[in-house]
C-alpha cells in the first residue's frame, strides 16, 4: 500500500476516535472503521473531509439534513446507512 493512503488512513482513524464526546467518538470511530478498508484514495479524501466536520454537522448529515454541506454521495449514502443500522 502507497505511504500517502496509509498516513491518510492513519490520520482518518486518529481523528475518528478523537471527536469530542464520547458518543460521537464512538459513532464516528465504528463507522469509519466499517468501511475504510473499502476505499480508494480518493474516497478516502472524501472521508477525511466528512470527519473534520464538528459534531453537530456530522449529526445533521447522517440526518439527511445540510446533505449539501457534503459532495461525496457515496460516503453520504454510508453514513445514513450506517447511522439507520446504529
Amino acid at each position: 500500500m502507497d505511504s500517502n493512503k496509509q498516513n491518510l488512513i492513519n490520520k482518518i482513524l486518529y481523528r475518528a476516535q478523537y471527536r469530542g464526546t464520547k458518543e460521537m467518538d464512538i459513532f464516528v470511530s465504528k463507522f469509519v472503521k466499517s468501511i475504510i478498508d473499502n476505499l480508494d484514495y480518493k474516497e478516502l479524501v472524501s472521508l477525511d473531509k466528512l470527519i473534520n466536520f464538528d459534531d453537530e454537522t456530522i449529526v445533521n448529515i447522517s440526518l439527511g439534513k445540510n446533505s449539501k454541506d457534503f459532495e461525496d454521495k457515496i460516503i453520504l449514502e454510508k453514513l445514513i446507512e450506517f447511522k439507520n443500522k446504529y
